[in-house]
């Protein structure tokens, strides 16, 4: 499946600006944080969730506000507006002074548009198209559709599964505290002879196969898999310093390099996970990543932060100094060789990925990169990242060793082989609201669950992981 960029609106023209937007100044907070009680941010975040929801996975505003909208319902707001016919949705504030605008395009996702923006930008907005998905309904997972799981969802060999499975919605029993949401679990054993079988899997009502949700930071982990591929056709080198070309010569920030972004090791001033005005106010990457100044030496402190991933996406806009093979390659190199035609890398509206959380995709899309790690990046046969680049994400960090009992961190991964009962070598995606991909390594084993669990509310992935094991081997 090859993108194609449709002429009559030009990449370049994203760099552009309408007439009126000359006399305002752009959005932009420095990391790219903002009060998430703002007006402006609760708006943006109800338009582009809506948005996103609605047009990429089919759901109904009434499943929206249950769900994507739950943690900003109740302040007065009026409900989203969905024009269907010209792919927008417009959010507004309870005084209407402040209207926010989401646009959807079928292979970009959503994007919201900055404040200083109107609808006659919205034409401005990158676009590329690709060939309609290929039908793979007839094909066995996880090349398509097709599975032979009975009515229950699990695999009659693995039947204790059933048990896990109950309580892996039951929102208490993986839960910190009860209240957990889950939307899918998914078990794939893999098998040299027939690649990742299914063997459990599960959704919540209002879920299913090709219905799904943002993975948050579940994202970071797919971009850091893009670097790996980049790495490997001889883009950039892991430890060497990373290409922003927004720091000036001599600008001390330059000596960062690659593995240290991947490390959360940047030693940068940052907001941690708050990229409020990136993800809600229509802030641009570029500006939130690269406009802030070095706080301790890179390499000596980890410190989690949204802003060491989008500097790795700007350096690869950089580096592959061509915008329309920017928005083609996590589809030409990744996503769609694997499989994952449901998956929607979205961008900012100056064209930018904003790679560390906003990835629409399902839970099946989200096994099939599962089953690509836990195969260390080998895909019918094909090479896609270097040797050793599995490993290089799921060893600790430099800068946070490992902690009995407390989750370790690698390279844009998580780590669970500090946690009780989980295999050495398990490593994880986590994405906000409990996303997660688990690998676990020796046991051919990936688990993906994915949920919509309130704010303040974190499911507990690993003793999911251990049950799992745990019914697998009796």
């Amino acid at each position: 499946m090859r993108l194609h960029l449709v002429k009559s609106v030009l990449l370049t023209s994203v760099l552009l600006v309408s007439a009126h937007s000359f006399a305002t100044p752009p959005y932009q907070r420095l990391a790219g944080a903002a009060d998430n009680d703002d007006p402006l941010i609760v708006a943006g975040y109800r338009a582009i969730f809506t948005c996103s929801a609605h047009f990429l996975m089919g759901r109904p505003l009434s499943d929206i506000k249950r769900i994507e909208l739950v943690d900003v319902e109740g302040k007065g707001y009026p409900d989203p507006v969905i024009d269907e016919k010209r792919r927008l949705v417009f959010s507004s504030d309870p005084s209407g002074s402040i209207t926010r605008v989401a646009a959807y395009r079928d292979s970009m996702g959503c994007t919201i548009l900055p404040p200083q923006w109107q609808i006659n930008d919205v034409p401005r907005l990158p676009y590329v198209s690709y060939e309609q998905a290929p039908n793979v309904s007839h094909l066995a997972f996880p090349d398509g559709d097709k599975t032979n799981l009975p009515a229950s969802g699990i695999e009659p060999r693995y039947s204790k599964l059933s048990k896990v499975l109950d309580q892996a919605f039951d929102g208490i029993t993986h839960a910190k505290k009860p209240g957990t949401i889950t939307t899918s679990v998914l078990v794939i054993k893999l098998d040299k002879a027939k690649g990742g079988q299914l063997v459990a899997e599960r959704y919540r009502k209002g879920f299913g196969v090709h219905s799904g949700y943002r993975t948050w930071s579940t994202s970071k982990s797919i971009f850091a898999t893009l670097m790996g591929i980049a790495s490997r056709q001889g883009l950039l080198q892991l430890d060497q310093p990373v290409a922003i070309p927004e720091w000036p010569e001599g600008d001390a920030r330059k000596a960062i390099t690659y593995q240290q972004l991947m490390w959360m090791s940047s030693g940068l001033y940052s907001a941690g996970p708050n990229s409020a005005a990136v993800y809600f106010g229509g802030q641009d990457v570029i500006s939130a990543a690269t406009g802030t100044s070095l706080e301790v030496k890179p390499g000596t402190r980890w410190q989690y932060a949204n802003n060491d991933t989008l500097l790795l996406v700007r350096s690869l806009r950089y580096l592959l100094n061509d915008d329309l093979r920017f928005l083609r390659f996590p589809y030409d190199e990744l996503l769609h060789p694997l499989g994952m035609y449901h998956t929607r890398m979205e961008v900012d509206h100056l064209g930018t990925f904003v790679g560390s959380s906003q990835t629409y995709t399902t839970a099946r899309d989200l096994a099939r990169f599962g089953i690509f790690l836990a195969n260390d990046g080998v895909h019918k046969g094909k090479r896609f990242l270097p040797e050793g680049f599995i490993q290089f994400l799921s060893t600790p960090a430099p800068t946070k060793p490992p902690v009995a009992n407390e989750w370790g961190y690698g390279a844009q991964f998580w780590l669970l082989d500090t946690m009780p009962d989980i295999p050495k070598g398990t490593f994880t995606t986590f994405g906000n609201k409990g996303q997660y991909v688990t690998v676990v390594p020796g046991h051919d084993l990936v688990i993906v669950r994915t949920g919509v669990d309130p704010n303040g509310i974190e499911y507990k992935q690993d003793r999911l992981v251990a049950d799992v094991l745990k019914a697998i081997s009796h």
